[in-house]
């Protein structure tokens, strides 16, 4: 199938759909304008035929560019406030926060590696690295009702062995 073939296909059998869509995300004056522009991400996207389904590619497209439609006013004020007030101050935290953080972590690494490997690797992957816990229930061959209480394990043990540092 052609490209032109294949744009013109879909776009006979979703634009309507696409349109109302677009509406029903509060677009309501330009939604013929967001499904166009989606149509035409479609067609920059370096290999159309390997994208496994053209509807939902097309509807996460014009769902990203309603979400633009809302974020571009709110980006447009923050910057109105920014050029008037400054930019704000974000503070920097006090050497002793830093110092207790630090300690924390040291603390919370030490009490992790009295949990067997693979609760602290989940536990890591999970909490460190932001990886969802299906996804290293799958990598590891595990029921992700596993990795949840490995997690749950993990977090408990770090919480019972910190002493409190506050004073």
């Amino acid at each position: 199938m052609t490209l032109n073939s294949l744009l013109d296909k879909l776009f006979r059998r979703h634009r309507e759909e696409l349109l109302a869509f677009a509406e029903r995300k509060g677009n309501y004056g330009n939604a013929e304008d967001l499904v166009q522009d989606a149509f035409l991400r479609l067609l920059q996207h370096d290999d159309l035929q390997a994208v496994s389904n053209h509807r939902a590619y097309l509807f996460k497209i014009t769902s990203n560019l309603s979400a633009d439609q809302f974020r571009r006013p709110a980006l447009d004020l923050i910057d109105d406030v920014n050029a008037e007030y400054g930019d704000p101050v974000c503070p920097q935290p006090s050497p002793e926060t830093v110092a207790e953080s630090r300690e924390r972590y040291r603390l919370s690494m030490q009490a992790l590696q009295d949990l067997p490997d693979i609760v602290r690797t989940c536990f890591l992957l999970h909490r460190i690295d932001g990886i969802p816990q299906a996804e290293i229930a799958g990598a590891f061959n595990l029921p992700r009702r596993t990795v949840e209480r490995y997690c749950a394990k993990a977090l408990a043990h770090c919480c019972a062995n910190m002493p409190d540092l506050e004073g």
